[in-house]
């Protein structure tokens, strides 16, 4: 499964790829994830592209449970601020 998993990430060429499952990984799990390398946002440590969390550890660690990048100057920022506050309800057809 973790081979169809990053079989999936290079065709959708996703950064990372998360296996979530009720059992602890097997070694040839493991170790296809680890030759699966690593991704890295400049400024951040590279984190594992192919990640196995078990279920127990997501309700263990949450959000922690997966290592991604913080990110910063994404498009999702501050709204831009409208100076004209008469504006607002106007639409523009």
């Amino acid at each position: 499964m973790i081979r169809e998993l990053d079989a999936v990430v290079l065709a959708r060429k996703a950064q990372i790829g998360i296996f979530l499952t009720l059992h602890p990984p097997t070694r040839p799990m493991r170790d296809w994830a680890a030759q699966a390398g690593t991704f890295q946002v400049e400024g951040f440590a590279p984190v594992p592209r192919l990640q196995i969390v078990t279920i127990e550890d997501a309700m263990e660690r949450g959000v922690r449970a997966v290592d991604t990048p913080l990110r910063h100057g994404s498009e999702l920022g501050k709204a831009v601020r409208e100076d004209d506050t008469t504006a607002q309800n106007r639409m523009e057809i």
